[in-house]
C-alpha cells in the first residue's frame, strides 16, 4: 500500500489524520466490546488481570517503538549531516577554484553556481518525491571535464589543482550518499509491525470493564494519542526528503546566496 501522499499533506492536516484516526480506533472498539465484556465479566473483576498483560505488552511495544523512533531520527540526522558536508565540501572547491588563472576560472565557478541551482530548484523538488535519479551527474561531469582540461603551469597551480580534485572527489562521493538516502525508510513488514503492535495494545484497553463509560472514553482516547503520535513521529522521520519534517536544501542556498552571487 502506497502511503506517500500523506507527506504532501500540509503538517496540521497530517497530524490529525494519523492520531485522529488511531484514536477512533481506539474510541469505537469500547462501544463493540462493551456489551461481550459486559457478558464475558458479569460478577468478576478481571481488570487487575488486564491491567497485568497490558503493561507487559506495553513495555514491550514502547521500548520497540521508542528505538525505532530513535533510530528513523538518527536517519535523519545522518541526512542532515550528508547534506551540510556536501555543501560545505562546494564551499571549500569554490574557494579553491577562484584561485585559478582566467579564463578557467569563470568557467568553473558557473558550473559551480549551476551544480548549487540545480540541486536547489530542480533536485530537491524530485527528493520530496521519492525521486534520487536527477541529471546532477551530467553538470558534474562538464565540471569534471574542465578541470582536467586545466594544464598548470607553475608550482602553486600544481598545488591547487590538487586540492580541487581532492575536494571534487569528495563531492562526488556526498553526492551518492545524499541520493542513496532519498530512499531510505522502513521495509513495509516493520511498518507491519508496528501498526499489529499498536492495534493489540489498544485492544487489550477494550477489555477493561469500567462502569463509567465516560471515564473509559477518556482513558483509551489518551493512549490513542500517546500511540497515534509515536506513529506519527516515526512516519514524519522515515524518510528525510520527504514532508514538511524533511532535510532542508538552506545549505545549499547559503553558498548560493553568500558565495557565489
Amino acid at each position: 500500500m502506497n502511503y506517500f501522499w500523506i507527506y504532501d499533506l500540509p503538517l496540521t492536516l497530517s497530524f490529525t489524520l494519523v492520531v485522529g484516526s488511531i484514536t477512533l480506533f481506539s474510541i469505537a472498539g469500547i462501544f463493540i466490546m462493551k456489551p461481550f465484556v459486559s457478558k464475558w465479566w458479569a460478577g468478576h473483576d478481571n481488570n487487575d488481570q488486564i491491567a497485568f498483560y497490558l503493561s507487559a505488552i506495553g513495555v514491550f511495544y514502547g521500548i520497540t517503538l521508542g528505538l525505532l523512533a530513535a533510530g528513523v531520527w538518527e536517519n535523519f540526522e545522518d541526512a542532515e549531516e550528508k547534506v551540510l558536508m556536501e555543501s560545505s565540501a562546494i564551499n571549500a572547491l569554490y574557494r579553491d577554484v577562484t584561485a585559478f588563472p582566467e579564463p578557467e576560472r569563470e568557467i568553473l565557478q558557473k558550473q559551480l553556481a549551476h551544480h548549487l541551482d540545480y540541486i536547489i530548484h530542480v533536485a530537491w523538488p524530485l527528493h520530496n518525491k521519492g525521486i534520487a535519479k536527477t541529471d546532477g551527474t551530467q553538470i558534474l561531469t562538464a565540471f569534471h571535464e574542465t578541470l582536467y582540461s586545466f594544464e598548470p603551469k607553475t608550482k602553486r597551480e600544481e598545488i591547487v589543482m590538487a586540492e580541487a580534485l581532492r575536494q571534487f572527489n569528495k563531492i562526488s562521493e556526498l553526492r551518492r550518499l545524499r541520493l542513496s538516502s532519498v530512499k531510505q525508510g522502513m521495509p513495509g513488514i516493520v511498518w507491519a509491525m508496528i501498526l499489529v503492535g499498536a492495534a493489540i495494545t489498544i485492544a487489550i484497553c477494550w477489555l477493561f470493564n469500567i462502569p463509567s463509560l465516560r471515564m473509559h472514553l477518556i482513558l483509551n482516547s489518551l493512549i490513542g494519542i500517546a500511540v497515534g503520535s509515536l506513529v506519527y513521529l516515526v512516519l514524519m522521520l522515515d524518510y528525510p526528503f520527504r514532508g514538511v519534517l524533511s532535510v532542508s536544501p538552506e545549505p545549499y542556498q547559503e553558498i548560493l546566496d553568500h558565495l557565489v552571487k
